[in-house]
C-alpha cells in the first residue's frame, strides 16, 4: 500500500508543480501587484489598499456587475436551451443524435472572431440577414438590436450554448430509463420527473456546464467589442484597458484580483456539491 502510495504522489507531482508555476503564483503576483501604490512597476514595501478604493470610486463597479450580468444570464439561458436538446441528444437514435451534434461542435473549431462577424451581420440593420429577411417577406423594419446589451447577450449565447449542452448530455445519460418508466407508472407528472428524477441524477453534468459556462463568460471581452459596442463595458475590458493602454498594473491587478475572489465565491460551493465518482459511474 505504501508503495501505491508513493506512486501516486510520484504521478501527482508534475501537475501539481504545473498548477502552482502556472497557477497559483501568477494568482499570488498579481494580487501583490494590486497593493502596491498606483501607477508604480517596482515591487516596493508601501502596501496599500488605495487601488481597491479608487476602483470604488471611479465606479468600476458598473463593468463588474454588467459582467456577473452576462455571466449570470447566459448561464441560466444556456441550460434552459440546452435541457430539451440535450434529451433529444439522448432519447433519440445514435445517426440522429451524431448529426446534431456535430452540427453544434463544429462551430466551436471555427475562430470566435469570425464567428462573431456573422453574428453581427446576422444582426445588422436594414441591410442584415435578420431585418432583411423579415422586411423583405413581411413588410415589418424591426430596426436592429446590433450594439446594444440585447446584442451582446445573443453573441454569447451563440459561442458558449455547446460549453453548456455536452456536458448537460453526459448528465443525462447517467438517468436510468427504467427510473423514468417507474416514475410514469406511479403517476408523476412531467414536472415531478423532472425535478425529482431527471434533475437530480443529472446534476453533476449540469454544474459543470453552468461552472463552464460562467468563468468563461464572466472574462470574455469580443462579444461586447463587436456587438455591444460601448453599451455595456465587461470588466475584461476594462482590466484590459488598465494594463495596456492606461499602464496602471497595480489598478488592473486591483480589477483582476477582485474579479477572481467574485468568481470563487459563486464556484466553490457548486464545486463542493459535485460528484464526479457518481458522474464517471465509480
Amino acid at each position: 500500500m505504501k508503495r501505491e502510495q508513493k506512486a501516486g504522489l510520484v504521478l501527482m507531482s508534475p501537475p501539481v508543480l504545473l498548477l502552482i508555476a502556472g497557477f497559483l503564483l501568477p494568482l499570488a503576483f498579481v494580487a501583490y501587484t494590486s497593493l502596491m501604490p498606483p501607477r508604480t512597476f517596482g515591487f516596493t514595501s508601501n502596501i496599500t489598499l488605495e487601488n481597491y478604493v479608487t476602483a470604488v470610486r471611479e465606479s468600476y463597479w458598473r463593468p463588474m456587475a454588467w459582467s456577473v450580468f452576462f455571466a449570470l444570464a447566459t448561464t441560466i439561458l444556456t441550460m434552459l436551451i440546452s435541457w430539451p436538446i440535450a434529451k433529444a441528444l439522448v432519447r433519440k437514435s445514435r445517426r440522429f443524435a451524431t448529426i446534431v451534434a456535430t452540427m453544434i461542435a463544429v462551430p466551436v473549431f471555427i475562430a470566435e472572431t469570425v464567428r462573431l462577424f456573422g453574428a453581427h451581420l446576422f444582426l445588422m440593420p436594414r441591410g442584415g440577414i435578420l431585418a432583411g429577411t423579415i422586411n423583405y417577406f413581411f413588410g415589418i423594419d424591426i430596426g436592429s438590436v446590433l450594439f446594444t446589451p440585447l446584442a451582446t447577450l445573443i453573441g454569447l449565447l451563440y459561442i458558449y450554448l455547446p460549453f453548456a449542452l455536452f456536458p448537460t448530455v453526459l448528465g443525462l445519460s447517467q438517468v436510468p430509463a427504467d427510473q423514468v418508466e417507474a416514475a410514469q407508472d406511479l403517476g408523476a407528472s412531467p414536472w415531478q420527473q423532472l425535478r425529482y428524477v431527471e434533475v437530480p441524477i443529472a446534476s453533476p453534468g449540469i454544474i459543470i456546464g453552468s461552472l463552464l459556462v460562467f468563468v468563461l463568460v464572466l472574462g470574455a471581452t469580443s462579444e461586447s467589442h463587436m456587438l455591444g459596442g460601448q453599451s455595456a463595458v465587461p470588466i475584461g475590458f476594462a482590466i484590459e484597458q488598465r494594463f495596456n493602454y492606461a499602464q496602471d498594473w497595480p489598478l488592473g491587478s486591483a480589477l483582476a484580483t477582485v474579479l477572481c475572489l467574485i468568481t470563487a465565491l459563486l464556484v466553490f460551493p457548486l464545486l463542493s456539491r459535485l460528484d464526479l465518482d457518481r458522474l464517471f459511474g465509480r
